[in-house]
């Protein structure tokens, strides 16, 4: 499995605005993107952390084969796009793995 996680900052006063339109963002571009595996956004909860949005793909070809989609540019042109103020965008690939379902 090869994971992206983009840690995004946003400005208090932005943070309804961002939930709702980087969520509908996710909702309307994703769904169906070849090798993704599960798309998720957290909420920080600690002082100066930003959001976590977390993409798992199969494989690192998957998240390649995404960058050049449709569905990568529509996700970053999405009508009044999120605001973020800064990120930081790190990729992992799965060295343990333990089920839980």
């Amino acid at each position: 499995m090869f994971v992206v996680i983009n840690e995004l900052f946003v400005a208090d006063a932005d943070i309804p605005v961002f939930e709702r339109n980087f969520g509908a963002s996710m909702h309307g571009t994703l769904a169906g993107v070849p090798g993704l595996l599960g798309a998720r956004l957290l909420g920080p909860r600690d002082d100066g952390r930003g959001y976590l949005s977390i993409l798992e793909f199969a494989d690192e070809d998957a998240y390649a084969q995404f960058l050049t989609s449709d569905a990568f540019a529509a996700a970053h042109r999405w009508p009044d796009h999120a605001p973020i103020r800064s990120n930081r965008l790190n990729t992992y690939t799965t060295v343990t793995e333990v089920g839980g379902k």
